[in-house]
């Protein structure tokens, strides 16, 4: 009998050592939040262009964390390279590249985070009118490794990182060819440029 409860005993332990193991990790998460890049001139507060130009042929339909739905400007505790932008061809054309680059502004010397296709067809099938995609932080061990250590560098690391920008938004199209900009189209208004650029 007491052979048969220590076994339960146990047995009870190792499930709230499961329970609560993920949560700890967590914990040692710092929460961030994702928003646009501010890329108003200092002296003039106006948007130049490329910044102020608003992509307006790629449409953000969902911005994914680890596989849960977040907005732009609300908290989330994960790792930022698992983050995944969905977004939608909404031209009448295909788009051959879209990517959208994110900073971290808390990093005195700015990393530029690119976020592709990272699908086998993407290189040779375009993005046609209608289709989504999901843009992720190519699956690169040492693109990874470089972020990490990039960050470490100046004495931060990722685990503490608060604040991750959209800085720009690159498509090329037959019809636009190489585009950049600061803004793009979003399906939820509550994901909607901030600030809104002040001209083409």
């Amino acid at each position: 009998m007491k052979h048969r409860d220590f076994h339960l005993l146990m047995s009870a332990a190792l499930l709230l050592l499961m329970l609560f193991l993920p949560m700890a990790t967590l914990a040692q998460e710092s929460t961030k939040t994702l928003e646009w890049e501010d890329h108003a001139n200092i002296k003039t507060g106006r948007v130049e262009l490329p910044w102020s130009r608003k992509i307006d042929e790629i449409e953000l339909e969902d911005i994914l964390i680890d596989g849960r739905s977040v907005l732009m400007g609300q908290p989330f505790i994960g790792d930022i390279r698992n983050l995944v932008f969905r977004v939608k061809n909404i031209s009448d054309g295909p788009v051959g590249f879209v990517q959208i680059t994110v900073t971290l502004p808390e990093i005195k010397h700015s990393l530029q985070i690119p976020f592709l296709r990272t699908s086998p067809e993407s290189k040779s099938k375009p993005l046609l009118s209608g289709e989504e995609t999901e843009l992720k932080l190519p699956p690169d061990q040492g693109l990874y490794d470089w972020l990490r250590d990039s960050v470490q560098q100046q004495g931060k690391d990722l685990q503490s990182i608060k604040r991750v920008a959209i800085d720009v938004v690159i498509i090329v199209s037959k019809k636009s060819g190489q585009l950049p900009g600061g803004c793009m189209k979003t399906r939820d208004p509550r994901n909607e440029c901030s600030p809104k650029p002040s001209g083409r």
